[in-house]
């Protein structure tokens, strides 16, 4: 009844209106512009109502980043809060975006955690985390999308390929985050588009923190054994350890923000011991 109803209207309607309507039906279910969404505010004090936490959701999409860096400048003490802890729900996306974000959000040293799988836009989001959880899911490593050539007349048939720039900045990007480089390259080897799953060797391999982060942590933090509280103990002095590098980048990205929480705490936090 409802499908026949739709009929009914849809050939009654103009032929351009049919034709925004089918567009929109084909589109709608494809499209999911990444969301993101403050979790868990703080119940009181100073900073009630702050979030605590936040969720990446959707595919991400040329611009995203922008879109990021807005929600950060509108609310700073939720940018300062909430990438203590990152859920990540991203169903893939445009690399390229997904690289801009990553090396955006790197030097705010995020939390970032996949509870299903991650593959592709994820992973690379997934990768910029100063701490990088897996509770359950995959990762996948995504071969680099092949770029679009912008409309124009038509290269000579002798030309060389356009260079694709794409390739050597996601290797850069994955080895600056401690992703074992055997890894990439095997991915470039495969004919056709393919993901590599990360197995449990190379989750162990590219670890929970990044290179530059995890020498950190060795020369200021003690490394206890493997349990609950020897992990919050090592979450509680890492905390301090780069929060002048963070307030110094998020100031970056709030120039011209005119902030009252930002405008209290910015010298505190850019004067904190490194």
């Amino acid at each position: 009844m409802l499908i026949q109803r739709w009929l009914t209207t849809f050939f009654s309607v103009t032929p351009g209106a049919r034709r925004v309507a089918l567009l929109a039906l084909l589109l709608g279910p494809c499209a999911h512009a990444l969301d993101f969404q403050s979790n868990s505010p703080a119940p009181g004090g100073a900073l009630a109502g702050s979030a605590r936490g936040m969720t990446f959701s959707g595919e991400v999409m040329p611009g995203d980043t922008d879109k990021l860096v807005q929600w950060m400048r509108s609310k700073p003490a939720d940018a300062w809060h909430g990438l203590g802890r990152v859920e990540l729900k991203i169903s893939g996306g445009d690399q390229r975006e997904a690289l801009r974000m990553a090396e955006t959000l790197a030097g705010l040293y995020p939390h970032m955690v996949a509870s299903s799988d991650c593959v592709g836009a994820c992973a690379i989001v997934w990768l910029s985390g100063a701490w990088r959880l897996l509770p359950t899911g995959r990762v996948g490593i995504e071969k680099p999308a092949v770029r679009v050539k912008p409309p124009g007349p038509p290269a000579p048939l002798d030309a060389p390929p356009a260079y694709d720039p794409l390739p050597d900045q996601l290797r850069s990007y994955y080895l600056k985050q401690g992703l074992p480089p055997l890894v990439f390259e095997q991915l470039l080897s495969r004919a056709g588009t393919a993901v590599y799953w990360l197995s449990e060797r190379d989750i162990n391999t590219t670890g929970v923190w990044p290179p530059y982060y995890l020498e950190k942590l060795r020369t200021s933090c003690q490394l206890l054994l493997h349990n609950n509280e020897a992990f919050h103990t090592l979450r509680r002095c890492s905390a301090g350890l780069f929060i002048s590098q963070k307030a110094f980048v998020l100031d970056k990205l709030l120039d011209g923000v005119n902030d009252p929480w930002w405008n209290e705490n910015r010298d505190l936090f850019r004067k904190a011991p490194r």
